[in-house]
């Protein structure tokens, strides 16, 4: 059995590194207190499945000001969006927002098919024999491995 290590926070998506991308973001739950070096802050927590990468991303907080509006009354709902940036105020960095795809037949196609195939289910193991260790494919590959063989 593979097991995987606990996640660490350096794990943690960044905003930035969604710029552009196709996302189907569930909103979870507005979150309200939370403590942060800054003070007590609201995030909205959500599930991300990015489309262009294929990546998935759990429980993610969102302290942003214009996604945490634009997902607060959707808790529940899966949202189809690009992520990108507003316009600066003066002084201040451009906001990230959520750029509507729900107009974009193609993206909501790949969107459909993505949650057509979430919903498969999942692939059947097939047991296989063991390997026989007298096969020269075997003995190639352990040489390989700078393994002695045992007889």
């Amino acid at each position: 059995m593979a097991f995987s290590a606990p996640s660490s926070n350096t794990e943690s998506v960044k905003v930035a590194d969604l710029n552009g991308h196709l996302l189907i973001l569930e909103a979870i739950e507005y979150k309200t207190g939370i403590a942060t070096v800054h003070g007590d802050a609201d995030a909205i927590e959500v599930r991300i499945n990015d489309l262009d990468t294929g990546f998935n991303h759990e429980s993610v907080l969102f302290f942003n000001v214009a996604l945490k509006n634009a997902l607060k009354t959707k808790i529940g709902q899966k949202v189809l969006a690009r992520i990108g940036q507003g316009t600066a105020k003066p002084g201040k960095s451009a906001p990230w927002i959520l750029l509507d795809a729900t107009g974009d037949a193609d993206a909501v196609a790949k969107a459909n098919a993505f949650i057509g195939n979430a919903g498969a289910s999942a692939p059947v193991a097939v047991a296989q024999a063991p390997a026989n260790i007298n096969d020269p494919a075997v003995q190639a590959l352990l040489a390989q491995l700078g393994a002695k063989p045992t007889n």
